[in-house]
């Protein structure tokens, strides 16, 4: 429940929307109105990307790049599709993100750790919602419907952190670290194939391909391992950057369609 409270901004309105628009039926609509909806797994492909982490505080100018590649990984997904007429479609998604490790860095933002090398730096998950529109070339009758379809995409980035090894290297110089991702709000794009299983069947297998525009901020913040008192500063250093996530989504689901 916490998980499906994430995309909320999005997908809250935007069914108030919907569901207002069928009630009062401003298109002219005298059919049953169709409905689909789809469960299923996806194979997420994130954005590799080369960040520049700028000192917030400009008092030492200090700069590092890391390069950001996350591990492909797994997730599960669904939608709600409304089709108010023939060959269109509007499609309300929502995907659960698995957790990535990324960042290799060859020197890492504290100078007493300039010589160590990390094959994975954070570790942070992705939940991405989506509102489409939809349009099928073929008509209804059709077995095979191929469609296309754009919108707008929501991302957010949760669990987010430091790995293991560093927050083990930073406690043995006195020190911690934090890491931390914004959301983001970008545009979508998708393409897939639903086949259904047979002219009067209401059940389907859909595959999809689906592309997601996000692109957020990165901080990571160097404090002192204690206590803060009045002659202390706790925070040492503060960096943040831009990172591009730009994941590809290959989706694999079955669906169930019905009218009202």
């Amino acid at each position: 429940m916490k998980r499906m409270l994430k995309f909320s901004p999005i997908l809250a309105p935007l069914a108030l929307a919907l569901s207002t628009t069928a009630s009062a039926n401003p298109l002219g609509l005298t059919g049953p109105q169709d409905f689909i909806i789809r469960v299923g797994g996806y194979y997420i492909s994130a954005g590799d990307d080369e960040v520049s982490f700028v000192d917030d505080s400009f008092r030492t100018g200090d700069a590092f790049r890391s390069n950001v590649d996350p591990g492909s990984e797994w997730g599960w997904y669904m939608n709600l599709e409304w089709k108010p007429v023939e060959h269109w479609g509007i499609e309300l998604g929502y995907m659960d993100g698995d957790n990535h490790t990324s960042s290799h860095a060859d020197g890492i933002f504290l100078q007493d750790l300039e010589d160590v090398d990390y094959r994975d730096v954070t570790r942070f998950d992705a939940d991405i919602s989506t509102a489409s529109l939809k349009f099928y070339p073929l008509d209804d009758t059709c077995m095979v419907q191929p469609y296309i379809g754009g919108g707008i995409s929501y991302t957010d980035f949760g669990d987010s952190g430091l790995n293991r090894a560093v927050r083990d290297d930073l406690a043995e110089l006195g020190r911690r670290g934090n890491f931390e991702m914004g959301s983001s709000w970008g545009y979508t794009w998708q393409m897939g194939m639903d086949f259904n299983f047979g002219r009067d069947s209401s059940w389907l297998v859909n595959v999809a391909a689906v592309y997601a525009r996000s692109e957020t901020d990165m901080r990571l913040q160097l404090l002192e391992d204690v206590q803060p008192t009045s002659d202390l500063n706790l925070l040492i250093e503060s960096y943040s950057g831009d990172y591009s996530y730009d994941p590809w989504m290959f989706n694999l689901s079955v669906g169930y369609k019905f009218s009202f």
